[in-house]
């Protein structure tokens, strides 16, 4: 097989890669694409242009461009779950119910955060 015959096998044919195959507690999977995703932002980061402007033409200042990005993150931010609604639909509390209580929460913490973030610029 060439290159991309090998690709192709290998995401096609193997399991995908996840800790339980190491022998490792389903949660490992946490820190390492954390420090992925630092990766990522730092690379992105590095990529971003030092300076606002080019000569001769009106180009975008760093906080303008930020600005747009963080208005398309924006309006593609889901709405805050309703915590008491989606308590009220199951008078169960099993461990899985409370770990996905615990999860919107979560996510309703990160989602006002993103939006607090906004009125710095």
């Amino acid at each position: 097989m060439d290159y991309k015959g090998y690709h192709t096998y290998v995401d096609e044919m193997l399991p995908p890669e996840s800790p339980i195959l190491y022998g490792l507690h389903p949660n490992a999977e946490v820190g390492i694409l954390t420090v992925i995703s630092n990766e990522l932002f730092q690379t992105v980061l590095e990529m971003q242009p030092r300076e606002g402007g080019q000569s001769g033409d009106r180009a975008s200042t760093m906080e303008e461009i930020v600005k747009s990005s963080l208005d398309e993150i924006l309006e593609k931010l889901p709405e805050e779950f309703a915590m008491n609604e989606i308590m009220a639909k199951t008078m169960e509390r099993s461990p899985f119910i409370l770990v996905c209580f615990q999860e919107c929460e979560r996510m309703n913490v990160l989602v006002r955060e993103i939006r607090f973030v906004r009125y710095y610029f």
